[in-house]
């Protein structure tokens, strides 16, 4: 029976086998020198680069965390600001609300008390132009009373007659 290996004539098989121990021993000493030179550098900056890789997605993460919680925040203080402003605004408005009453009230209040002293001062002015005209009266009543009298009547009886006027003209 006769082998081939790797391509050798079967006078040269041991030659072969002999060549074949070589190149797998050559190999594995390859193999292992790159394994302790080579592999377990080329793991250890891979697995720094994964442990980095990860760091980076869990920084990722908890900044994404921390901005969705800074956000929900934000938006509470907005909401909590928009009905503030609300409630000043409301409250303005009621103030002014009732400011304006009040300004209406003063105002009527006023109004009230300067007609009510205008009609005062026209009430008194009317009662001070009717003595003024009654004195008028009374006084051409006596003088006409005067003239007739002097004509009828004795200074006595005329001094008496204007007293008895002026009383009458005093009483109204």
């Amino acid at each position: 029976m006769e082998l081939l290996i790797l391509g050798a004539a079967p006078s040269s098989i041991p030659t072969a086998f002999g060549t074949g121990l070589v190149l797998l021993g050559s190999f594995l000493v390859l193999l292992f020198a790159l394994s302790y030179f080579v592999w377990e550098p080329v793991k250890k900056v891979m697995d720094d680069r994964e442990k980095l890789i990860h760091d980076d997605i869990e920084s990722a993460e908890i900044a994404k965390r921390e901005a969705e919680a800074l956000r929900k925040k934000n938006e509470e203080i907005l909401s909590q600001t928009q009905a503030e402003v609300s409630e000043m605004f409301e409250k303005s408005r009621e103030e002014a609300k009732v400011q304006q009453q009040s300004i209406i009230d003063e105002a009527t209040i006023n109004a009230k008390r300067l007609m009510s002293d205008a009609q005062k001062d026209i009430e008194q002015e009317k009662e001070k132009a009717v003595r003024e005209i009654n004195d008028q009266v009374a006084e051409l009543s006596v003088l006409i009373a005067q003239k007739v009298i002097e004509k009828e009547l004795s200074p006595q009886d005329q001094k008496d007659l204007i007293d008895k006027y002026l009383q009458e003209a005093g009483d109204r």
